[in-house]
């Protein structure tokens, strides 16, 4: 019995060395820009935006060209009401390379931000412009839709292009974008009984008043979808009541 612990223990002092190599080779573990802003994206997705817009500063910081880093930035700037910055970094992330691949909506998800950044900084010209490149068909993909807040959709875009043509006296291109959103039928947004064909006459000013009044409800319809939107990924089982009870 001792000679084979002698013999056990001989063994480990020729493994020990080797054991000791390997534990001095390891290196301590760096995050990259993407570990950086996937974080942030978590961060951003609980709603917690000024944490996660230090994560994706670090990100940028980690690597000056990382698109989907200034585009993160941009998206909590405008979450947090600073439009004018949002619209900064959507324009710096558009100058950076970027992988269809690993963020394939990233052109998307600027020409969206600059959208609702214009808008909040009213300069309907540009939500006309940037919108228009959101609500280019898709047929292999679908309507765009923003993947880290996925009740932020084309419907949204749709809205601000809308109100951007009332703004600036394009009243027939802006009851045209209306009827698009109550037509609309990929996300299956409205019940039946509140789709309806917007006849008024747009070149009278009773009819330019009834554009703004439904321009107005349509805006509060799609807020309270929104509101039940959040309310069924909070309580999935009052979802699956009102589908099937």
């Amino acid at each position: 019995m001792i000679i084979y612990n002698l013999i056990k223990a001989i063994r480990f002092l020729w493994v020990l060395p080797f054991l000791l190599f390997l534990t001095n080779c390891r290196q301590p573990v760096i995050p990259t820009e993407e570990d950086l802003a996937g974080y942030g994206w978590t961060l951003y997705e609980t709603g917690k935006y000024q944490e996660a817009r230090e994560w994706f500063y670090d990100a940028v910081a980690k690597d000056s060209s990382y698109a989907d880093g200034y585009n993160g930035i941009g998206w909590c700037f405008g979450k947090l009401r600073q439009a004018d910055s949002a619209a900064v970094y959507f324009h710096i992330s558009q100058t950076k390379p970027f992988d269809s691949y690993d963020t394939p909506d990233l052109d998307l998800d600027l020409y969206a931000g600059l959208t609702f950044a214009y808008s909040g900084m009213h300069i309907d010209s540009l939500v006309r412009e940037y919108s228009t490149y959101v609500l280019v068909e898709r047929p292999e993909l679908g309507p765009w839709y923003f993947s880290h807040d996925q009740k932020i959709n084309h419907l949204d875009v749709r809205l601000e292009l809308a109100l951007a043509d009332f703004n600036m006296g394009y009243f027939t291109s802006c009851r045209d974008n209306l009827q698009s959103i109550y037509n609309d039928t990929y996300y299956q947004s409205f019940p039946a009984n509140i789709v309806k064909a917007l006849t008024m006459n747009v070149e009278t000013l009773a009819g330019r008043a009834e554009l703004a009044q439904t321009l107005q409800s349509l805006q509060q319809t799609l807020k309270n979808i929104e509101l039940l939107w959040i309310l069924f990924q909070t309580f999935p089982a009052i979802k699956k009541m009102t589908l099937f009870g």
